[in-house]
């Protein structure tokens, strides 16, 4: 069976489009998934500096480990310059939510290499957490497909950065 990119995504922009309230559903949990991430990441901080303090040693990995992802994907998204699915000539894709200014840097998702080195952090500190995020970050992916912003193969790349570069808090 051959990959067909546009007809998966038509199929399921057909799916939310012949039902607002699913679509409505798939836009906001887009956004509740993304501030989700940042919310916790910030809130790691917070608790971490008031409530728990950690060695200088788990602060630095804490800070400088997702700053290495994002640094990561900001510098492979410049120099591959992927166009995203709706700006691909001819390619027929509508997105679900509105157009982004931009119409390249679509590869590696950078929401998905956020969401998985942050779940990532919370691993060896919140176990419990750092799993349920990692779940989350599984929806966002989906999220981002179903909305016609990111190829799949964008949202596999990111996740993946972010889950390798993660990695690090276990290994320094």
């Amino acid at each position: 069976m051959k990959y067909d990119y546009v007809t998966l995504y038509n199929k399921s922009a057909d799916f939310y489009n012949a039902r607002p309230i699913a679509k409505r559903l798939l836009i906001v949990g887009n956004l509740v998934l993304t501030l989700l991430f940042f919310t916790c990441y910030g809130g790691l901080w917070a608790y971490t500096l008031l409530l728990a303090p950690l060695e200088i040693k788990e602060l630095v990995k804490i800070l400088f480990v997702p700053l290495l992802a994002l640094l990561a994907v900001t510098v492979l998204r410049i120099a591959i310059d992927r166009k995203r699915p709706y700006a691909e000539a001819g390619a027929g894709i509508d997105p679900l939510i509105a157009k982004k200014n931009t119409e390249g840097q679509s590869f590696p998702s950078r929401h998905l290499a956020c969401a998985s080195v942050i779940a990532m952090t919370f691993l060896p500190f919140y176990p419990a957490l750092g799993y349920a995020l990692l779940g989350a970050s599984v929806l966002l992916g989906y999220t981002r497909f179903a909305l016609g912003v990111h190829y799949p193969s964008d949202l596999v790349a990111g996740w993946s950065l972010g889950i390798c570069i993660g990695y690090l808090i276990f290994i320094l």
